[in-house]
């Protein structure tokens, strides 16, 4: 038997005393003037000098700022934590050298603000069965919400503030398990699925899962607590208060939209044991002004990376079929290709066998055929990434031709 290592993650919501969330604020300052710090050297040693500063020489530059006197309020915080900055700029410096992400940029104060904690914290349970952190330099306990068991071995905390001012905790852990060497499974049923916007999915077993829409049902409300906040004077009170309302709208429909995805991606993931999807071309899609929303609204893309590690999990595997196979226009009895099909006819009639074909289920099926006929199917995690930095991050690739009707 051979043994891997997974991660996986967890996110609690905490709740913090007033004296609790001065302290994180002064740690997520501190961190974030680190980053920005070290990205203003960095960026300033090369322009003049043409000199490189790896990421090991930028984190002796903390311990020389602490020694000096106005800087001297950085050896409030925890030490480790702005370690982990100067690291997070690293590894933001190789994807960008790796042509995986864009150019690293200063950190703003009023976007979500986080600091990490590699070691000496300690998650404990009370005879209250109440769940409470200890974190270093803190002489006091944080309440956790722990609303689900925690498997593996817990290696770093995260503490982070959303944009509407809640706090959270996340843990990244590692657990070691047994990979069997043949998989032998009950359930050898195979999928295609068809993405879509009316429907959110269509499988090639005919069924449908509508899209939810949760931007288009919350825009009104969006829409109110914006047109609440351009009225305000900017940095004044009243600004502040309506763009945490704002935040809390964005905040609802994400939430959401995680729930909706995780609980269709697992469910999927349980049935199947081969899942086909088609390869889109996201960003492409995204400069058609009429379906902009509706496809951001969708988010392919994280339904899609979200398939992809929950398969790896459960030793399954979900693959892409060609970028530019015909999946819509291709006749699933017959083969035959309907070069005059829009993108408004939803139904359709093949002129050679003549069958009639629902658009998104005729897709599907089609999905399914060319995956299964592949002899290696192209692995989904060549398009969409899962926190890898061998790997690029972006949704699906496959575009079909949009018209007006």
């Amino acid at each position: 038997m051979q043994t891997r290592i997974r991660r996986i993650g967890y996110k609690f919501r905490i709740y913090p005393t007033e004296e609790q969330k001065v302290f994180f604020e002064r740690h997520f300052g501190c961190s974030r003037f680190i980053y920005n710090y070290l990205l203003a050297l960095r960026e300033a040693a090369y322009k003049k000098f043409k000199i490189k500063i790896s990421g090991f020489e930028a984190k002796k530059e903390i311990s020389k700022l602490k020694k000096q006197e106005e800087y001297q309020w950085l050896k409030e915080v925890n030490s480790q934590s702005l370690q982990e900055s100067a690291i997070d700029l690293e590894k933001a410096y190789r994807r960008f050298f790796k042509k995986l992400g864009s150019k690293p940029r200063f950190k703003k104060k009023l976007n979500k603000q986080q600091f990490k904690i590699p070691q000496y914290f300690n998650l404990y349970v009370s005879k209250n069965e109440n769940y409470f952190l200890e974190i270093p330099k803190l002489k006091s306990t944080i309440r956790v919400n722990v609303h689900r068991e925690i498997e593996g071995t817990i290696k770093q905390a995260t503490i982070a503030r959303s944009a509407s001012g809640d706090y959270f905790v996340s843990f990244n852990c590692e657990i070691k398990e047994e990979v069997p060497c043949l998989l032998k499974t009950s359930n050898n049923h195979e999928i295609g699925i068809d993405l879509g916007l009316t429907s959110f999915i269509t499988t090639s077993d005919g069924g449908k899962k509508e899209a939810p829409k949760f931007l288009r049902k919350l825009e009104r409300h969006l829409k109110s607590a914006q047109k609440s906040l351009s009225r305000k004077e900017k940095r004044s009170s009243n600004w502040y208060k309506a763009k945490k309302q704002v935040a809390v709208v964005h905040e609802n429909i994400s939430n959401h939209r995680k729930d909706f995805l995780h609980k269709l991606s697992s469910e999927l993931v349980n049935e199947n044991q081969v899942i086909y999807l088609e390869d889109l071309n996201v960003k492409g899609m995204m400069r058609n002004r009429y379906l902009s929303k509706s496809i951001a609204d969708a988010s392919w893309g994280e339904f899609t990376r979200q398939l992809t590690y929950k398969a790896s999990w459960r030793y399954k595997k979900v693959a892409q079929i060609g970028r530019f196979e015909p999946s819509s226009k291709l006749c699933s009895r017959c083969n035959t290709i309907n070069k005059e099909l829009r993108l408004c006819d939803r139904r359709w009639k093949c002129k050679s066998c003549l069958s009639i074909h629902d658009r998104d289920i005729n897709a599907a099926k089609n999905i399914l055929k060319i995956g299964q006929g592949m002899p290696e199917c192209k692995s989904v995690e060549k398009s969409t990434s899962i926190f890898s930095f061998k790997k690029k991050q972006v949704g699906s690739v496959k575009q079909e031709p949009v018209s007006k009707c």
